[in-house]
């Protein structure tokens, strides 16, 4: 054997520690070792690769299932989220619809109220007139219409005035019984008009303030739905950031372990 071959082969053993994997022997310091015997004087920095390899994967796999939830239930929540706004959207047409027949509404009732406001002044004042009229018609006419007003009082012109029969009178007082009773009722109308008006009034304020809540409620659900998004990302920064520093620190402990290993 050439003297100057164990010197060859630590040159080559000490420029290339590593490179002879395909080969049945392995050149280190001069020696000629098995594979065997490579694996057993390297075998603590072996199992350290072998573990961080291991421990590279697992973290991978559980940042990939953590990530895959997360993708899940963010879909999940776009899901409903579009839902949601396909039902609010309805809702608000619907709203919007029956605002529109609401006013159409008013707007006519109005109309029918002013008019009924103005009929009533027609009808004071053609009382008023026929009243005074009243008081100036002749024996003649009075009767005339006073038996147009009560038929069954049956009242006729006397040289000292006006007569009727006890039948006459008792009709002309039931009728008359019945302008009280009238007066009471409109009385009662009015106040049912006013009670309805006053209902209404409160009904369309707590509409209104059901309008304003349920937008409010609209817009904290949009600025929910941006603070899970944020969430979400966070979550997602700190995985990466996790996968590089677990890598760093895998990489500085294989080197490390390798150094250790030369001793």
């Amino acid at each position: 054997m050439d003297a100057n071959l164990p010197l060859l082969l630590t040159g080559v053993a000490k420029a290339f520690p590593c490179r002879s994997l395909a080969l049945p022997v392995w050149f280190y310091l001069g020696e000629i070792m098995t594979i065997s015997e490579y694996l057993k004087a390297h075998e603590r920095l072996l199992l350290a690769l072998v573990a961080a390899g291991v421990l590279w994967v697992g973290i991978g796999k559980v940042d990939t299932l953590i990530q895959h939830h997360d993708d899940a239930n963010l879909k999940q929540a776009q899901v409903i989220a579009a839902q949601d706004a396909s039902k609010n959207a309805a809702i608000t047409a619907q709203v919007a619809s029956d605002k529109a027949a609401f006013d159409a509404l008013q707007t006519k009732l109005q109309a029918e109220d002013a008019a009924l406001v103005q009929a009533n002044v027609a009808l004071a004042t053609a009382l008023t007139t026929q009243q005074k009229t009243d008081a100036i018609l002749p024996p003649t006419d009075l009767v005339a219409r006073w038996n147009s007003l009560v038929p069954q009082a049956a009242a006729s012109v006397t040289p000292n005035g006006v007569t009727l029969p006890s039948a006459g009178a008792v009709a002309t007082v039931q009728q008359l019984e019945l302008i009280p009773v009238q007066q009471q009722e409109l009385t009662n109308e009015q106040t049912l008009v006013a009670n309805g008006n006053a209902l209404a009034a409160a009904q369309t304020k707590q509409v209104t303030d059901l309008t304003a809540q349920v937008t409010g409620l609209k817009l904290q659900s949009v600025d929910d739905a941006k603070v899970c998004q944020a969430q979400i990302a966070v979550v997602k920064a700190d995985a990466r950031k996790s996968k590089r520093r677990w890598f760093v620190a895998g990489f500085a402990a294989g080197i490390a372990t390798r150094i250790l290993g030369e001793f």
